[in-house]
């Protein structure tokens, strides 16, 4: 069943039992309220009878001309019965009334007075004491007007629940249509995406309420899908060239090799370039599975490590890679403060990253000295890595941490656009932030938090 069609049954349903429950309601107060008014007349109406019936010996003739009058009049079309304590009738109707039983005129003399309702018939008695003994009076009516009045109502009220039921299913019908229609709007324009082509947004309008926010998010993992699956297009494509170069190169060195007969020299100058082909590819293929395991598995970690002196790992290592660049590394920690240099990781994971990075600021720097710098931002480490290189584009920076991407300006530089991807990817996994500003032609800056 659609949204749409639940919701206007669900309200449909409340409004049928909650209109049902408050007419029974009002229904049966207002019986029990129009029944209570015609047993106080009744009851009037039996201290009237008793009066007529009892008193007249001891009230002047002209006061019982009036009771009688009154009792004439009230009384018409009405059964009256007084039973004496043995429960014969002593005045009134003659013929015995079934309903009144042993039980009854017992409870009329316990209570004094007692009302009940039989069918449609109206019994009122009280229990009146005289000087010609005790009597149970009882007096017995019908009244149609009463019956017509409460069945009538009971049609009124039972019109209103088939109205009130066939107008709230038509108004939840269009209510639930037009609250949905933006969802379905939404549905249509989802059926017609393709992310992998282009760029694709929904269109909403604004409704500022939970909605809204849901058309957000929707829009913003188009966005992400999006770019998820352009990189995976930039991946492949970049992927095929960097492997297919290296191995072009050996497939050609081969077959140049393999033309004619070489000389001895000639075959250990080819077997070389063969090598150092197949070490760049075998780089490439390590550097892939590095990725590849960084995206499956959360980093094992093994306790406080000292980030100084993985840099200074890091930096020995880069000076036996790169002899000629020059690090001057500034230490700005407050004197005592070494707790700071100390952070829960993965050592060796966490040295491939701060490596890849220092050695991107020697290898585009041209020979230009490179700055490392520590200094503490509240109470965590902040590293900062500069050089004075080529700089990174305004437009590379964005996918500087895809897959096999080098900037346009970098052509000629070793490298196959793994490190950065490697070294971005083991920090977030670190929860370590790490960002990047550059400027072509004057250097980059890298800031690591820890």
């Amino acid at each position: 069943m659609k949204v749409q069609h639940r919701l206007t049954l669900v309200s449909s349903l409340i409004f049928s039992l909650v209109f049902t429950i408050s007419s029974a309601l009002i229904y049966f107060n207002f019986t029990k309220s129009a029944e209570n008014i015609f047993f106080e007349e009744l009851a009037r109406k039996a201290s009237l009878t008793a009066m007529f019936y009892l008193e007249e010996d001891e009230v002047t003739s002209r006061e019982y001309k009036r009771i009688e009058e009154k009792f004439l009049t009230a009384t018409a079309n009405q059964e009256i019965r007084l039973y004496d304590k043995t429960g014969n009738i002593h005045f009134g109707e003659a013929d015995p009334d079934t309903n009144i039983t042993i039980k009854i005129l017992k409870t009329i003399r316990d209570r004094e007075s007692y009302s009940f309702k039989v069918d449609s018939l109206y019994y009122y008695a009280i229990y009146y004491r005289d000087n010609q003994g005790a009597f149970s009076v009882i007096i017995k009516a019908n009244n149609p007007t009463l019956n017509a009045q409460e069945n009538e109502f009971l049609k009124i009220l039972l019109t209103a629940l088939v109205i009130g039921i066939i107008v709230i299913v038509a108004l939840s019908y269009t209510l639930s249509k037009i609250a949905y229609s933006p969802i379905r709007h939404i549905i249509e324009q989802v059926k017609s995406l393709d992310v992998t082509r282009q760029r694709q947004q929904l269109t909403y309008p604004e409704t500022r309420d939970e909605l809204e926010d849901l058309f957000k998010e929707f829009n913003a993992m188009l966005d992400k899908s999006y770019q998820n699956i352009q990189i995976q297009k930039n991946f492949i494509s970049h992927a095929s060239h960097e492997l297919k170069s290296p191995l072009a190169a050996i497939v050609g060195d081969l077959e140049v090799l393999l033309n004619r007969e070489r000389s001895i020299d000639e075959y250990q100058s080819v077997s070389r370039d063969v090598l150092h082909d197949a070490e760049r590819l075998e780089k490439i293929l390590e550097n892939l599975l590095i990725l590849a395991d960084l995206e499956k598995h959360t980093p094992e970690m093994t306790g406080e490590q000292r980030m100084d002196e993985i840099l200074w790992e890091v930096l020995g290592q880069l000076s036996s890679e790169y002899p000629d660049t020059k690090t001057n590394l500034h230490w700005k920690l407050p004197e005592g403060r070494t707790d700071v240099l100390t952070y829960v990781c993965n050592p060796t994971q966490i040295y491939i990253a701060l490596y890849n990075l220092v050695e991107n600021a020697a290898k585009f720097s041209e020979g230009k000295p490179i700055d490392i710098s520590l200094e503490q931002v509240e109470e965590r480490l902040l590293m900062k890595i500069r050089d004075r290189g080529i700089g990174i584009g305004e437009e590379d920076l964005k996918h500087i941490f895809e897959p096999f991407y080098r900037g346009g300006n970098v052509f000629g530089k070793k490298g196959n656009g793994l490190g950065m991807s490697i070294s971005g990817k083991i920090l977030e996994n670190h929860h370590i932030s790490l960002r990047i500003t550059s400027k072509v032609g004057e250097g980059t800056t890298i800031s690591i938090g820890f």
